[in-house]
């Protein structure tokens, strides 16, 4: 028993391999979808749109990448390890486009809800987005669905 306690002291831990640039925008799509706690089918299409555009992937590296995405989704405790490899391999371009895509997602149902809104914004900050990129990318996605109303904005009474 004293062995084996001393054998897991003194172990190095196992290292951890960084996220795919793919799992990692996978992964915050899923995730802004699933925010509003209502992963409309739209979203799904959407997201599935964007990361075969983004990747050009074949239908079943498209399956394999949402299904890694969303195991990682389901262990991990923080999107920590996933913002970082994004810091990591995209430059401001590719930022801008991340920051597009997860856009046209919280836009894809029409509707944007303050908990979309809100993953937006710290993920922006997280990813050092400058916010001229983050409010052009909204108004895109907002032109795109039509000027729908925020979840911020207040409807007259």
């Amino acid at each position: 028993m004293l062995n084996r306690l001393l054998k897991l002291l003194t172990e190095k831990p196992a290292t951890r391999t960084a996220p795919s640039e793919a799992v990692s925008t996978a992964l915050l799509l899923l995730e802004l979808a699933r925010s509003d706690f209502n992963v409309a089918d739209v979203e799904r299409r959407r997201i599935r749109e964007l990361l075969v555009e983004r990747y050009q992937l074949s239908t079943a590296e498209l399956d394999q990448l949402l299904a890694d995405a969303q195991v990682n989704a389901t262990t991990s405790v923080s999107l920590h390890d996933y913002v970082q490899t994004l810091n990591a391999k995209l430059d401001a371009d590719g930022k801008r486009t991340l920051i597009e895509m997860l856009w046209q997602v919280a836009y894809a149902d029409g509707h944007l809800d303050k908990y979309e809104e809100h993953l937006l914004r710290r993920l922006a900050d997280l990813l050092y987005i400058p916010m001229a990129d983050y409010i052009q990318a909204r108004f895109a996605a907002e032109r795109d669905v039509g000027g729908t109303q925020s979840a911020t904005e207040h409807s007259p009474a």
